[in-house]
């Protein structure tokens, strides 16, 4: 028992072997056979001896024993090994790695002190082969830079003669400004100085301003009043007479102001509806006031008078205004005062209108003379807006064919041809509207913008769209209760140019019958 455990003490001689390195000296697998084969051996020599229990035990505990110190000498032996290889590889790799890394910095040293070398001998050659084309581009790098610095330093220079230079322009636009504030104060001062010494003179020139102002005001007046009224049924009725004489007398041109003499003088009322019976052409009747019984006669004695007015105011068309006046006033006061508002004034106005009733209230003895206001009373009834008249021109080519785009559509005596006409006579140029009747007041809005705006109520020169008849006009009188219009296609029906220059009427109507006539009706007014 004793000398088998103390065997066990190979483990001592195993562990001294592992120290070494060296699987060949291992001998512990041989020991333990050995003492296994003397075992056995034994075993089969004390078969026949009895053995207690306990030996067989032990015996079977160090079997085990022996086996697991087998097991692991071999696993451990196996493991140092495989360390010991990857050891071994490891080493030479990094022994190789490390003889590169030496060889290629070495290769890159020398390659590096070739290249220099070699850079060496290259310039050195150069300069040895042309020293002199080192000293050329030498001496251009320094005269460029030399050129460069003057440049600078020039540039340098004129920006501060400029900074001067405007520094000086400001400070002479300053001195400038306040000498001359200085001046205009120390005259202010001056001629406060001058009015309060003058006192009583200052306040005779303010009235003698005032009234001068007011003169100027009154003197350029020509009598054109911008409230226009319509003419009444009376005055209309004697449309054929007077476009009749006025024919006789070189007067058609100007049949609307003949209409408009008639309105104020009578309102075409009575037998004398041109009050003409003092007028010096009367030859039948008495010459006083409605002393002709004949209206005929009083229209062919006033339009034989209004002419004459005419020739001496020298009157050139129906735009010349200014002569119309001077025209309208001789027939109201005798054509004497024609000669002599030309002669002292050089022509009508308000101011000398009411100086020569004064004058002649004075030389007769009256407490009345005429009427001062005459052309204002009459041309309420023409309207400044009517270059054209208030009857159509059909001599105007422009208005009825050239620039009628209607007439270009060969659409004579519709509503929209005549309403293009008229309104090209009064105003000028084109209304804008091509489409039809019902269509035409928007149309001239969207031409027009800055001319006309939309109202429901009419104003004299607007246009008039009836949404519900599909027709358009022109109104050319409102008093704001009646309403006074021009139309076309009273046969309802496209006509030749001779037709439909026929195909028209002026009309009146009471504001609620216009808008009934129309089914609704909608204007464009005139701005201004």
């Amino acid at each position: 028992m004793e000398k088998k455990i103390k065997t066990k003490d190979a483990n001592s001689t195993i562990k001294t072997l592992d120290k070494k390195e060296n699987i060949k000296y291992f001998s512990k697998p041989i020991h333990i056979k050995e003492k296994l084969d003397k075992v056995q051996n034994k075993k089969q020599n004390n078969q026949e001896t009895d053995k207690n229990n306990a030996q067989q035990s032990a015996i079977q505990s160090t079997t085990n024993q022996e086996k697991k110190v087998i097991h692991d000498s071999t696993f451990y032996t196996r493991k140092f090994v495989r360390n010991r290889k990857e050891k071994q590889k490891l080493s030479k790799q990094c022994h190789s790695h490390s003889l590169k890394d030496e060889r290629n910095i070495k290769t890159r040293a020398t390659f590096k002190e070739n290249r220099k070398k070699e850079l060496l001998k290259t310039k050195s050659a150069k300069i040895k082969e042309s020293p002199i084309k080192a000293d050329i581009n030498k001496s251009d790098y320094q005269t460029h830079m030399k050129h460069h610095m003057l440049t600078k330093h020039k540039q340098k220079i004129k920006e501060g003669k400029q900074t001067a230079n405007t520094m000086k322009t400001i400070k002479d636009k300053a001195s400038d400004v306040f000498k001359g504030t200085v001046i205009v104060v120390r005259k202010a001062v001056n001629s406060v100085n001058n009015l309060i010494a003058a006192g009583s003179f200052l306040i005779f020139l303010i009235v003698l301003i005032l009234f001068m102002a007011v003169f100027s005001v009154l003197s350029s007046d020509s009598g054109i009043n911008s409230e226009t009224l319509p003419l009444s049924p009376e005055v209309l009725a004697y449309t054929e007479t007077i476009e009749k004489y006025a024919k006789d007398y070189d007067m058609e041109e100007y049949i609307n102001i003949i209409q408009a003499v008639m309105m104020q003088e009578s309102n075409g009322q009575g037998n004398d509806p041109m009050q003409a019976s003092e007028c010096p052409y009367n030859i039948k009747y008495p010459k006083k006031p409605n002393g002709i019984t004949d209206s005929d006669y009083s229209i062919l004695v006033g339009i034989h008078y209004l002419s004459d007015c005419f020739k001496k105011a020298e009157v050139k068309d129906c735009f010349d205004r200014e002569r119309i006046s001077l025209a309208l006033q001789g027939y109201n006061y005798g054509n004497g005062y024609i000669s002599w508002a030309v002669k002292n004034f050089g022509g009508y106005t308000k101011a000398n209108a009411k100086v020569f009733s004064d004058m002649k209230k004075d030389e007769l003895g009256w407490t009345i003379y005429g009427d001062p206001d005459y052309v204002p009373h009459v041309m309420r009834y023409v309207g400044i807006s009517f270059k054209g008249g208030l009857e159509p021109n059909f001599n105007n080519i422009e208005a009825w064919q050239t620039k009628n785009p209607y007439s270009q559509a060969r659409l004579y005596g519709q509503c929209t041809w005549f309403a293009w006409g008229r309104f090209y006579e009064m105003y000028g140029y084109s209304p804008g509207f091509i489409g039809d009747g019902w269509k035409c007041v928007n149309q001239l809005l969207n031409a027009h913008p800055d001319k006309f705006k939309r109202s429901d109520t009419p104003k004299v020169g607007a246009v008039f769209s009836c949404i519900g008849r599909n027709h358009v006009g022109m109104v050319i009188g409102w008093d704001g209760i009646n309403i006074t219009i021009q139309e076309g296609n009273l046969d309802g029906k496209t006509n030749t140019f001779a037709n439909a220059k026929k195909d028209w009427h002026t009309a009146a109507y009471t504001f609620e019958q216009f808008r009934i006539k129309c089914r609704g009706v909608v204007f464009a007014v005139p701005i201004n």
